[in-house]
């Protein structure tokens, strides 16, 4: 019986079924991601918000506040210190106390 070579060996390829297109290892685009393409994205977001935040902020703060106050409390709220210690509990209960137009 004739014994198969380690070279027969490494060149078979691997089976792949379906839903497995890639052996592991392998990588769809040996390129990769091209340079700053994730950080131009984001720069040009940022941009644009903060052009439009010049324009729109204050007043759109402004209307959020008075029309749903919660909404404008809830965003106050996050961006709170952890530190402070408002949990989602006391989170919750104050948000209420807006709602409710009641006095802490």
């Amino acid at each position: 019986m004739p014994r198969k070579l380690a070279d027969d060996n490494a060149q078979e390829k691997p089976k792949r079924g379906p839903g497995k297109p890639f052996v592991k290892g392998q990588v769809a685009n040996p390129a990769g991601r091209p340079k700053g393409a994730r950080s131009r994205l984001c720069e040009g977001f940022l941009k644009a918000l903060h052009e439009d935040f010049q324009k729109h902020g204050v007043k759109a703060i402004e209307s959020v506040r008075l029309q749903k106050p919660e909404v404008y409390f809830n965003g106050v709220v996050r961006l709170f210190p952890q530190q402070f210690g408002l949990d989602d509990e006391t989170k919750g209960g104050l948000t209420v106390i807006i709602k409710n137009g009641d006095k802490c």
